[in-house]
């Protein structure tokens, strides 16, 4: 099965074989094997894990978006990706708290679109959080 992972901005940040991915969807983890059914899949910020037909395994942090599965792909579109964590794992946390810091002083003021925004930034450290205890 073939696994192409692209931005909103279309760069191409992983197109292979692979074995098995698991994506991590809105209730649960979802793992796709060979010849998976046609689904589409709401992803939210977390960790990507791959594993590719020669069994290396490599593991990204995703933002929130979708993933398009058919009998011989699956196409996973996000806004923001990173194989690496952007920054330290200290430095991620001190980022975390000061976002749910900000969310908690906003909620009164802010539009739903502004307060929903800054939570999927929160949950993107997460993920990038997830990604630098995991290497």
């Amino acid at each position: 099965m073939k696994l192409k992972i692209t931005t909103t901005g279309n760069a191409t940040v992983y197109d292979n074989e692979i074995e098995q991915v698991s994506l991590p969807g809105e209730k649960w983890e979802v793992v796709l094997y060979w010849k998976s059914l046609p689904s589409i899949v709401k992803l939210v910020p977390w960790v990507i894990k791959i594993q590719s037909k020669s069994w290396e395994k490599q593991k990204f942090s995703i933002s929130k978006w979708i993933a398009l599965v058919n009998a011989s792909e699956i196409r996973v579109t996000v806004s923001v990706v990173s194989e690496k964590p952007l920054a330290k794992i200290v430095e991620l946390r001190w980022n975390q708290q000061l976002l749910e810091l900000k969310l908690q002083k906003v909620k009164t003021y802010w539009s739903v679109e502004e307060i929903s925004s800054l939570i999927w930034e929160i949950e993107k450290v997460k993920a990038d959080i997830q990604l630098a205890e995991a290497k």
